[in-house]
């Protein structure tokens, strides 16, 4: 753990020439994708530690504010479609890196790499898909894996897994994004590694990296993983993945050689990455949902609900 306000090189590695450097640039924008799930609603950090919700926009300077230790913010665990990027297992307990580290191992005998974070009371364990989830899925599978350390005895407290709603349009729980400072304690948590040493701080760029080299789930895996762990005879029962994802390069009958062209080789979401980056595309079914770029698809309704993407 770094306490902000006293570790003179965890601030300069804070400092806004760093992230002005093009590798560090390039990691937020990983960083970005890897824990987002919502660009809105997200939640910030009190100086009591609890958190408050802000129907706002989360854009790159509020990320960077993070990092940067300005403020401290946490993410909703599902998405605007009720599925999940990530999973996160929260002992909320003084030994929960010991607990953790048992959870930890036993996903890797079922080939299921993880991230262990310590955290205040505790830690928290990390596991990233490539692909949106299914809630019912993702759940199914993790319970599946902590059930037996229940029965066992290796587990001997109930753990706490985020995201903890099913249903689509919920929020979920906001669960601090890694590698701010906590406002109630002023401390930063590190990562540990596979010996349960803590990553070291000093450099938050190169520990981004480190974070960010954990290899993500591939659904291919969650669904192996699923039907091991299914009863006896329903395993085709296992709730559905989500679909590969699909190619959006349309096909064409036009006589045009250059429309043919560029049908096959540009992928329109590398142009709206460019173009328009705003519209934040996120795989959906068979196709992506975004912001509108034409019209303000975050206003709230007459109600004051928030909006949601249509594009």
């Amino acid at each position: 753990m770094t306490r902000a306000n006293t570790s003179s090189t965890c601030a300069n590695a804070t400092g806004q020439e760093v992230w002005s450097r093009p590798d560090a640039q390039l990691l937020l924008l990983e960083w970005e994708r890897r824990f987002l799930t919502r660009r809105r609603p997200y939640a910030r950090q009190q100086e009591d530690g609890s958190y408050r919700w802000v129907f706002q926009r989360l854009d790159r300077l509020a990320l960077l504010a993070h990092l940067q230790g300005k403020e401290t913010l946490a993410l909703s665990s599902t998405d605007e479609l009720g599925q999940r990027h990530w999973v996160c297992v929260d002992p909320d307990a003084a030994d929960g890196l010991d607990q953790l580290s048992i959870v930890q191992r036993t996903l890797e005998e079922h080939r299921l790499p993880s991230l262990l974070e310590s955290s205040r009371r505790g830690g928290h364990l990390w596991l990233f898909y490539t692909l949106p989830q299914p809630v019912p899925l993702a759940l199914g599978v993790v319970r599946g894996i902590l059930d037996p350390l229940y029965a066992s005895g290796h587990l001997q407290r109930v753990l706490e897994v985020y995201p903890d709603s099913i249903e689509p349009g919920q929020l979920g729980h906001a669960v601090r994004m890694p590698l701010g400072i906590h406002r109630r304690t002023g401390l930063r948590y590190p990562f540990v590694d596979r010996n349960g040493a803590s990553i070291p701080l000093e450099d938050l760029p190169a520990v981004m990296a480190v974070a960010l080299a954990q290899p993500a789930i591939q659904p291919e895996q969650v669904r192996a993983v699923a039907a091991q762990l299914a009863p006896s005879g329903q395993a085709e029962r296992t709730p559905p993945t989500a679909e590969a994802v699909p190619s959006i390069l349309a096909s064409t009958s036009t006589t045009s050689a250059v429309i043919r062209w560029v049908d096959g080789q540009v992928n329109p979401l590398d142009l709206l990455e460019e173009l328009a980056p705003a519209t934040d595309m996120r795989l959906a079914g068979h196709g992506y949902l975004g912001w509108c770029p034409f019209h303000d698809d975050e206003a709230p309704d007459a109600d004051g609900r928030p909006g949601t993407p249509s594009f």
